[in-house]
């Protein structure tokens, strides 16, 4: 009998939310993607502050530093857009922690848009892994979060 235990690696935990905003995806693209540098830490309350590395616009391969406060500590992190499809999906990437961020737009109606958040964590460090189920409702609860203040704020801000 072989026993072949995963020490090295981990599967990723994720979360997704998703809410429906009368919103056209256009503008909804604009408000998450194009105008990222201003808008991310609305919805991201915790992040404190945010630099673009390497100016602006947000492209794809783009870098930012992020601040976020973190049970009274400020935590540094890079993360790189990896994916920016205009009008459907804008993503980034942890570079110095395992995580992806990916937010779909998808037209539900001319002016409605149907709005998905995706968070993953990519690798959980071993002594970790025996509360995954822990950190998976804890990662729930902070992605259904982040989708009502997104659709809030774009429910009120893009219309006016």
């Amino acid at each position: 009998m072989d026993l072949k235990l995963k020490v090295n690696r981990s599967d990723p935990v994720l979360a997704e939310s998703t809410a429906i905003v009368a919103v056209e995806q256009e503008k909804v693209f604009d408000f998450i993607a194009n105008q990222f540098h201003r808008n991310y830490q609305k919805w991201m309350p915790d992040v404190v502050e945010l630099e673009a590395l390497d100016g602006l616009p947000v492209t794809v391969g783009s870098k930012f530093r992020q601040i976020r406060l973190e049970n009274d500590d400020r935590i540094t992190s890079l993360f790189e857009i990896t994916e920016r499809e205009p009008c459907h999906q804008f993503s980034f990437k942890g570079l110095d922690q395992p995580y992806r961020q990916t937010y779909c737009m998808n037209a539900v109606a001319a002016s409605t848009t149907h709005v998905t958040f995706r968070f993953e964590l990519l690798e959980v460090d071993i002594f970790m892994r025996p509360f995954v189920k822990l950190i998976r409702a804890a990662m729930v609860e902070g992605v259904e979060s982040t989708v009502e203040t997104l659709h809030e704020l774009l429910s009120q801000k893009v219309n006016q």
